[in-house]
């Protein structure tokens, strides 16, 4: 049986404003309870209801302000770290950062990316909010992950994020990192390469994941390192990257065999970024947080409340 508009108004007025339920609307109108849920779900997707989940108000201006401070940043979005699942903290990260991008793109931008589950929930809030059209251009900032799930690919992500905002993008038909130093060399000489990567330094606006050495970690899972890799990279001090480009806990650059196999952009390179936006959190990454935030690349934070005070904490 297929409702008309104003019948489905009717059955939801019932339901959401008068507080009837299913069943006393059924008998009322004469139709099966069945009914009436598929005609509620049916004033859903029609946009007769929409339905507002109002989340809690947290102050946290007073710890954006402190480590705004401490590590002289332009701007700190803190969303509740409260206990859940680490997937929930990661899309409401997500959803966080895609508020800040909404609010501050601008036609013409040159947008970087960089990968990971973070950046994957950034995509799936964009979608969600539905950010006004303009024109910009997102590119890649590093090769791909050899083996990582499709949807966490940087070429994957660009293109979703353009998409979301009605502009375009650029791919790089490359991996992050590759063999030997020789065959980075040969791949930087490629002129589709060579196409993204002049733009690295360019960009307006950079936004990028933080990885880290401690699980649950993309890196880990995904990144496509061989274990003894991973474990030499502790060795030598690793705590976290940002696209690919390894640090210690202080912010200087720890020199890996990996560094001279990288396709992607260098820490100079981001530096010179105006925007440079990180979205990570966790109490797993405070110090891959803070070691990224002593780089001196970053310039604005959003993180969780829990992470941020671990990591004023260590850095006190």
């Amino acid at each position: 049986m297929a409702f008309d508009k104003r019948m489905l108004y009717e059955i939801a007025r019932q339901y959401h404003e008068l507080g009837k339920t299913q069943n006393e609307i059924a008998d009322s109108l004469n139709i099966s309870r069945s009914q009436v849920s598929r005609a509620l779900k049916q004033a859903q997707d029609e946009g007769i209801v929409i339905i507002n989940v109002i989340p809690p108000e947290f102050d946290f201006s007073d710890l954006e302000d402190e480590l705004c401070s401490v590590f002289s940043l332009d701007a700190v979005v803190i969303i509740s770290g409260s206990a859940g699942p680490s997937k929930l903290l990661t899309q409401n990260l997500g959803m966080a950062g895609a508020k800040y991008l909404d609010k501050t793109l601008k036609s013409g931008h040159v947008i970087g990316v960089s990968w990971g589950a973070t950046l994957r929930e950034l995509v799936e809030a964009l979608n969600a909010i539905k950010p006004n059209p303009r024109e910009v251009l997102v590119i890649p900032l590093l090769g791909g992950q050899g083996q990582a799930s499709p949807d966490l690919q940087v070429n994957d992500i660009a293109s979703r994020v353009s998409m979301a905002f009605g502009g375009s993008h650029l791919y790089i038909h490359a991996p992050s990192f590759v063999d030997t130093p020789e065959a980075r060399l040969t791949m930087m000489k490629d002129s589709n390469i060579r196409n993204v990567a002049d733009k690295w330094a360019t960009a307006d606006v950079a936004v990028m994941g933080i990885g880290c050495l401690v699980p649950p970690s993309t890196l880990l899972e995904e990144g496509g390192f061989p274990p003894n890799e991973l474990i030499e990279l502790e060795k030598i001090g690793v705590v976290g990257d940002i696209c690919m480009r390894f640090f210690d806990v202080h912010g200087i650059p720890v020199n890996t065999p990996l560094e001279e196999r990288i396709i992607g952009a260098s820490l100079g390179q981001l530096k010179s970024i105006e925007h440079v936006v990180a979205v990570a959190g966790g109490l797993n990454k405070a110090r891959a947080i803070l070691g990224a935030l002593r780089t001196g690349v970053i310039n604005v934070l959003i993180t969780d409340d829990i992470a941020a005070r671990k990591v004023l904490e260590m850095a006190s």
